[in-house]
């Protein structure tokens, strides 16, 4: 079994994915089982399997200790077991373009709002570092137009922390249109999801006018894989294991966006809407790669585990059905139980 863990209010990534099986080609993987770091934090229980740890950027300090504690006692009482992102090693937006840039993959750097660095190319654009939302600023030319915008976020009262500036590089083509490319990667396993053109910058969904040859294009990118050798090198270079990456290329060089480790995926159904030969190429590529995510082998049951001090808030807060839902997954755990483990991974 492979448990894929988001926040509670983020999976509808996994949901709507495997709900779309119901009118799918292909059969729903049971293997995939959503599960939340509030369920797992609230019962102090986790199943023991394979796991991807995904919204790791959607928690907290004290939460990514939390949830690193799990992934520790799960491989602790089962050593077999594929741990995927290991909650304490991913790096979120802010460390990773650090990182690519110091290592040469990206051409432009990042800066934060809140430090006394400031930014020493331009232009540069504001954005928070822990959503998908885009911009929050337009492209700024010079220091002065980057602390105009600076004091006008702290004028409007938003804050400074969890902002960052990021160097704009200029990558569309002669006719000005931009390209951003998606690319899912398991463990090593390159999917192409989605290139998207568009005639702005800020490229957050395809041109309302679609042509024939971008079609083309973009089935021929999910077909043919261009970049999977570097995109490997670059999700090895961050250390993580699954996400999306999304990124454009400049003078055929990837420069990276983010890599998210809880993306969107592509509905697995049939549908006539002249996109189903790519559909079929990206699904069955991402089955493809979450078999690769539980593919080693482990027993079952429960392992406990001990949160961090000081302790995690009690979760008083969850409505009666979340906690019913809780106790009935724990009772699903441990009705395939090869044994039930403390943190140490001794039996009772």
């Amino acid at each position: 079994m492979l448990y894929y863990v988001t926040r509670e209010l983020h999976s509808y990534t996994i949901d709507r994915l495997l709900g779309s099986f119901a009118d799918s080609w292909l059969p729903r993987p049971a293997f995939v089982q959503p599960l939340s770091y509030e369920t797992l934090f609230a019962l102090e229980r986790a199943p023991v399997g394979n796991y991807v740890f995904t919204d790791i950027d959607r928690l907290g300090g004290y939460e990514v200790d939390a949830a690193a504690e799990i992934a520790r006692c799960v491989a602790h009482a089962a050593p077999s077991a594929r741990i995927s992102n290991p909650p304490h090693r991913v790096l979120n937006r802010y460390a990773l373009l650090r990182r690519l840039r110091e290592r040469g993959v990206n051409r432009f750097d990042v800066w934060r709002l809140d430090e006394e660095r400031v930014p020493t190319a331009y232009p540069v654009f504001l954005r928070r570092e822990h959503d998908a939302l885009g911009p929050e600023s337009a492209l700024l030319g010079d220091e002065s137009a980057y602390r105009a915008a600076v004091a006008a976020l702290q004028a409007s009262g938003r804050g400074l922390t969890g902002r960052i500036a990021v160097q704009y590089v200029p990558s569309a083509d002669r006719a000005g249109m931009f390209r951003k490319y998606g690319a899912f990667c398991f463990r090593g396993r390159v999917v192409p999801q989605h290139l998207m053109i568009a005639d702005s910058w800020i490229v957050k969904r395809r041109s309302a006018d679609v042509t024939a040859a971008m079609a083309e294009e973009e089935e021929s990118y999910v077909r043919d894989n261009p970049h999977a050798d570097e995109i490997r090198r670059i999700f090895e270079i961050a250390e993580i294991d699954f996400g999306r990456i999304d990124y454009c290329v400049v003078d055929g060089r990837i420069q990276v966006f983010e890599i998210n480790t809880n993306p969107s995926f592509p509905r697995a159904r049939i549908a006539q809407d002249g996109r189903m030969n790519r559909r079929k190429i990206v699904i069955e590529g991402v089955l493809a790669g979450f078999r690769d995510l539980d593919a080693a082998p482990h027993g079952g049951g429960v392992v406990s585990f001990h949160l961090p001090k000081p302790r995690l808030q009690r979760l008083r807060n969850r409505s009666c059905s979340r906690r019913l839902a809780d106790l009935r997954a724990l009772w699903r755990w441990r009705s395939t139980r090869v044994g039930v483990v403390d943190s140490l991974g001794i039996g009772p």
